[in-house]
Parts: C-alpha cells; structure tokens; sequence
C-alpha cells in the first residue's frame, strides 16, 4: 500500500464537456407538421417526412417531402374580400412538394429548464432543391376551368431548432421558405374560348410559402459510443 501510495498521480480533467449528442455517421428521421406563415387568402397545412443522413457531426444531406392535397384551406378572410369589394385574387392549392437538402448546425449548447432539468439543443440552416405540384384554383371561372396540377421546380432555405430530450429524439421546430414559379388563373374570361385551357392561365409570379414545421427527430442507430484520443 505504501508503495502504491507513492506513485505519483496522472488524473486526466477534461476541461470541456464532452457532446451530448454525436450524429456523426446517424440517420435522422424527422416527421412533422407544417402550416403556412405568409399567405392571409389561403392555408397550405400539410404532413411532412424529412430523412437525413450526417457526414459529419454538423453536416448533412438529406430529403423532405410534403403532402397538401387533402388540406388545402381557402381562408375565411378571401372570402369576404371577394362578397364586400366584389374583388377575385388569384389563388393556387397545392398537392405535393420533394426536395433534396443540405443541412449544417453552426451552433449548439444547453440551457435549464424547471429548475430541475438540463435541455440540450442545436440550431441548424438548410436548404436545398426539389418540384412541387400546384395548381390555379378557379375562383373567375368555375363552372368551365378545371386546370391540371403541374410540377415546378422549387428552391428552399431555412433555419431550425431542436431540443434533445435523450441521445436519440428530439423537438424540432422550423421555418423554411419554398421558392418557385407559380402559374395564376386570368382574372379575364375571353368569350367563346371559355373551354380553352390556355386561356385559364394569364402570368407566373415567383412565389414564397414560408412555412412553419413542428414535429419530431428519432436518431438511428440509438446509441453512439464516444471515441476518445489518446
């Protein structure tokens, strides 16, 4: 004991906190809801599934897909506008969007909360390139114009926050504008050609639907093990 006692001590203090999580070589899975932010005349609320797969531990490229068919909202607010100042605004309904992204976390860290619990969280930028299929809706016309849906190409970029609850899910919030040409139906009806399609639409007019996404990220594999130098 005397001898042991008299070797001297190597302790090893690491002075900064070791990550809490690694999602270096993990998939993300990421399901969310998202609603529109910008557009009073009409909603684009939609169930949304993005994958991603990081290179490296702040660094990623991935995919995101948007359903809206079913949810498409014509606002209440449109609707009196168009009874009171008998004015129409063009309007566009949405059917799906896919995109493939890049993803980068510039900056994590933890706060408290409850007084009793530690958070961890990361916020991150993204963006990337995609299509999504619209379609005029036909609010001069009704009665004649049926436009098809057609597939755009659309930009996006945004920026996120998630919040860990354990080493492998975490609440994701986020805002992502999605960028693209839109088709608008011509607010004019040339008589006898009311059953020619290529007078249902007049001009395209680039379109922002910034959208919020709340939902969920499960990483796989579960766990990671923490690869120390030496």
């Amino acid at each position: 004991m005397e001898k042991e006692a008299a070797r001297p001590l190597r302790e090893d203090i690491y002075a900064v906190q070791q990550i809490f999580v690694i999602k270096s070589t993990r998939f993300e899975l990421n399901p969310y809801w998202s609603f529109t932010l910008n557009d009073q005349f009409i909603n684009h609320p939609a169930p949304g599934l993005a994958l991603n797969f990081y290179i490296s531990n702040v660094l990623a490229i991935g995919v995101n897909g948007n359903y809206y068919n079913p949810f498409n909202v014509d606002r209440e607010f449109n609707f009196l506008v168009r009874r009171s100042a008998r004015v129409a605004v063009p309007l566009s309904e949405y059917d799906w969007s896919a995109a493939f992204n890049f993803t980068y976390v510039p900056a994590f860290g933890k706060f408290s909360g409850f007084s009793d619990f530690i958070f961890q969280y990361d916020a991150y930028v993204v963006g990337g390139v995609g299509a999504i299929s619209t379609r005029p809706i036909p609010v001069i016309d009704p009665d004649n114009r049926n436009p098809k849906y057609e597939t755009k190409l659309a930009f996006n970029a945004g920026i996120g926050l998630r919040i860990f609850f354990n080493r492998w899910f975490a609440a994701v919030a986020e805002v992502r504008d999605y960028m693209f040409n839109d088709k608008l139906e011509n607010l004019r009806i040339v008589p006898g050609r009311e059953g020619d399609e290529s007078t249902w639409t007049d001009k395209t007019s680039f379109t922002h639907n910034v959208q919020a996404q709340v939902g969920v990220s499960i990483f796989l594999p579960f766990s990671f093990e923490y690869r120390l130098p030496k």
